[in-house]
């Protein structure tokens, strides 16, 4: 394999200062995602004697640690498509992470820097004298109690976390840059209500807002959430009034704001454990949603997710999961250029974006008291002709008016691009809370009879200086 030296190394610094909190952008929600199947239900720290468990505290997750930390990436930028790593995200540069936490509030306050513009693609805004620097995340969080429910508060920019699925996310991903937001969040023992107003980027000087509202039932086994959004945009539009009721729901038909109209989605998610080790899930996702009107000019178009989760086979630390993603075309798009469901560019729900069927296999393990984890990922995608970079087309009139008896192209549309691809590989914990991480990718790639592989390879350093532990070793 050649390997280009100009393109083969990018290098992203992290160093972060962490106080009772996580360092960000890692990989930790595998540990997370396997103590909770493990234990068949939602409460993930109940086996502390788990390798798994163990995986999270060395990396920083749990407990009081204090921390700095440092990551660089090397890689020859592998053009996988259905397979990434939240790490490969940021661009190359530098990350400063601070993050302060109490009973009462937390603060948090990321900045990215770059001596290259497109490394700043999720953020950028201007270079200063060659230097691209941008806010990653910067926000305040309050908690209280008012009898039995605890309420949080969000202002600032950070992601939101809403579907039960990992990173195939339908409503809302982590995919696009942080968002910029007011949210709250009301806990019960049963209940979990969250309703957010996020301010988008301008699309044809069009201010854009999106508004969630959700409900979520949880037992110990069973947990459900409904929720809808609403992306309202318009020249000179400011947060509206109407959206700000948490409690009113079918926000879009009673209310329909701006000259254009809004986007609106209905969600639906799932998370079951029928049984100890063994977790199901998914989601449904409905878009330019038509209960009513038979002459409507636009027609319900459907994204769903169904994923199964194994721990513990066929070894006690194993870690399989598989996913079946399935979005129309049209999904996360409307009839104005400004409704189109991204943030900067890129996806708010599935990274992905729309118009393609992926079948996904995840497998990891834990070997050597959890210092060693080989892991391998393949995945299956079939994707459409139409995405959320082509124009959205409006099939449904002609210069008679609305057809009436239109039928939607095939799913995926046609012509039809295949791709198979692979990354396996290894993390290997080095010293104290320092990894190493090297991966393999194979993609083939199919249009017709034509066929392209492609090859690439990535490593990845981490190291959660723990200061702590670094005491007491010299001690």
């Amino acid at each position: 394999m050649k390997i280009n030296k100009h393109k083969i190394i990018g290098l992203i610094f992290w160093i972060a200062h962490v106080t009772h909190g996580q360092f960000f952008y890692t990989d930790y929600q595998i540990g997370e995602e396997w103590l909770k199947t493990n234990a068949g239900n939602f409460n993930a720290y109940s086996d502390t004697s788990s390798l798994w468990h163990n995986y999270l505290v060395e990396k920083g997750q749990m407990g009081d640690n204090q921390l700095f930390g440092i990551f660089v990436h090397l890689n020859n930028r592998n053009k996988t498509k259905s397979i990434y790593q939240r790490s490969d995200l940021i661009g190359d540069g530098l990350l400063t992470n601070y993050q302060y936490k109490s009973d009462k509030i937390e603060l948090v306050n990321s900045m990215f820097f770059t001596d290259k513009r497109y490394n700043a693609e999720r953020g950028f805004v201007r270079t200063i004298k060659d230097v691209t620097i941008y806010t990653n995340l910067a926000y305040i969080k309050f908690f209280n109690k008012i009898n039995d429910i605890n309420i949080e508060t969000i202002i600032g920019r950070n992601f939101l976390e809403i579907s039960p699925g990992t990173e195939n996310k339908l409503l809302l991903s982590n995919y696009s840059r942080p968002f910029d937001q007011f949210s709250i969040i009301a806990k019960s023992s049963a209940w979990r209500g969250l309703f957010s107003v996020i301010q988008l980027d301008t699309i044809n000087q069009s201010n854009r807002n999106l508004y969630l509202h959700a409900l979520s039932y949880n037992q110990e086994k069973f947990s459900i959430t409904i929720g809808e959004a609403i992306l309202d945009t318009g020249l000179g539009k400011s947060i509206s009034l109407n959206y700000l009721n948490p409690f009113h729901l079918w926000s879009w038909e009673n209310i329909s704001g701006g000259d254009k109209g809004v986007n609106g989605f209905l969600f639906l998610g799932f998370t079951w454990f029928p049984l100890n080790t063994t977790r199901l899930y998914g989601e449904l996702l409905i878009d330019d949603i038509n209960f009513h009107k038979k002459n409507a000019f636009y027609l319900n178009r459907y994204g769903y997710l169904i994923g199964f989760h194994k721990t513990g086979y066929p070894m006690k630390s194993s870690n399989f999961k598989f996913e079946l993603t399935s979005i129309m075309h049209q999904v996360y798009q409307s009839y104005h250029i400004t409704h189109t469901y991204t943030h900067r560019g890129f996806p708010i729900g599935h990274f992905l974006g729309n118009d393609f069927i992926n079948f996904k296999l995840f497998y990891s393990q834990l070997f050597n008291k959890g210092k060693l984890r080989p892991f391998v990922e393949v995945s299956y995608l079939e994707d459409g002709h139409n995405g959320l970079d082509t124009p959205f087309d409006n099939p449904y009139e002609n210069y008679n008016g609305i057809v009436v008896d239109y039928e939607p192209p095939g799913h995926p549309t046609r012509p039809i691009t295949k791709f198979y691809e692979f990354d396996f590989g290894f993390e290997m914990k080095i010293f104290f809370q320092t990894y190493l991480t090297v991966s393999g990718q194979l993609q083939s790639k199919s249009l017709t009879d034509d066929s392209i592989n492609n090859y690439g390879m990535k490593i990845r350093f981490w190291s959660y200086l723990d200061l702590k532990e670094f005491s007491r070793f010299y001690n």
